[in-house]
């Protein structure tokens, strides 16, 4: 979860300071650890410019046209001399609607304020564009959500910035669901093609890498260790034989080894509307093929000699007859240790297919190795 810096324009102090609080329980409640700036954008704008915030998050309830804040705010972090990583405005509705407002911020023309002292220059790129206009035009480093209400707000921004929702309802005017839900729906038509995967704090959405291509290996002849291996099948019933007609043509796959140990477990399917020839249908194949892998498979968990090359998120060439495995797997989980006589050992956690929304890196570096 993020290190968020909270800050608040200033409206009125003692409301705007509930304000804040509240807003503040609502994104540590999903997760989030929260610093709460003094009230206005000075103190604010100072924090962020600090080395110790560099990579933080700033959250900046605003109550009115600050288009010389947006753009502050982005030139500062795009250009360095403000060290957090990125900006989420909080629309104060309930006390400028006009701009403020999930629906103000659509339609209303934004100026310069009385109290924007920033050359006319610096903001004249953003005069008269609406704040989602701003928000998508800045979109690398700011973004926006709103509400009509203290709790609204905050439980938007907790969806605009993730860790789930707040409120069992859903407003019309939130700016959406969590990002996770998100970039499910923006995948789910290449659902089994490709993965998503965090690292650190970002997100890569890439194309499955074909298996064949690895070099890497774990062979119990050669560098797995023996005694430390387990292998469990999440489903042993799951389907070992899918088939699928297409023209005069029956394709299928299957896995032998699963169909030794538990008998030919057989699905035919029906090809999709979007298969044009021979070549998407196998695709198809490959892709529903995958799918049941993915949710219904084998793990191994092992112990290989040391090497710094298996990392999360890669293929391997999985070689242990005496489990009846001899496939492509791809690694979920990665760690090492140490005996303290310089021999080491990586701890491996491998799967059939990559998890739908892809798995986190955690792996555990250290010195020396292969």
């Amino acid at each position: 979860m993020a290190n968020i810096i909270l800050g608040c324009d200033l409206n009125k102090a003692s409301e705007d300071k509930k304000t804040q609080k509240t807003i503040a329980k609502k994104l540590e409640k999903v997760g989030h650890n929260v610093e709460l700036a003094p009230i206005g954008p000075g103190p604010t704008q100072n924090l962020m410019g600090k080395k110790k915030n560099k990579g933080k998050v700033v959250v900046m309830l605003v109550n009115g046209a600050d288009l010389q804040t947006y753009k502050d705010f982005y030139v500062g972090m795009t250009k360095g001399y403000y060290h957090t990583k990125y900006a989420y405005f909080g629309l104060e509705g309930w006390i400028s609607p006009e701009t403020c407002s999930c629906k103000g911020a659509k339609t209303a023309k934004l100026r310069k304020a009385h109290d924007d002292h920033s050359s006319a220059s610096f903001t004249a790129d953003i005069v008269g564009m609406t704040t989602e206009q701003v928000m998508e035009k800045y979109k690398s480093k700011i973004a926006y959500a709103c509400g009509s209400s203290v709790e609204e707000l905050g439980n938007n921004l907790v969806n605009v910035i993730g860790g789930g929702s707040t409120s069992s309802s859903k407003s019309s005017e939130s700016t959406g669901g969590s990002i996770k839900e998100a970039l499910k729906k923006a995948v789910s038509k290449w659902d089994g093609d490709v993965e998503i995967r965090l690292v650190e704090d970002t997100v890569y959405v890439h194309k499955i890498k074909d298996p064949t291509s690895t070099k890497l290996q774990i062979s119990e002849y050669d560098n797995a260790l023996y005694d430390n291996i387990t292998v469990t099948d999440v489903n042993p019933g799951t389907v070992n034989h899918l088939t699928l007609k297409y023209g005069n043509y029956d394709l299928a796959l299957q896995d032998k080894n699963l169909i030794k140990r538990f008998g030919k477990i057989s699905q035919s399917i029906k090809a999709d509307k979007s298969i044009k020839d021979l070549k998407s249908a196998k695709s198809f194949l490959n892709r529903e093929w995958n799918k049941i892998r993915r949710d219904d498979g084998r793990s191994v968990e092992c112990k290989v000699n040391g090497s710094l090359k298996y990392k999360s998120g890669l293929w391997v060439r999985v070689f242990l007859p005496s489990y009846f495995i001899d496939d492509y797997m791809y690694i979920t989980k990665v760690s090492n240790d140490e005996d303290g006589t310089n021999n080491w050992t990586t701890n491996l956690t491998l799967v059939d297919y990559p998890p739908s929304f892809g798995v986190e890196e955690e792996s555990e570096t250290k010195t020396g190795g292969t």
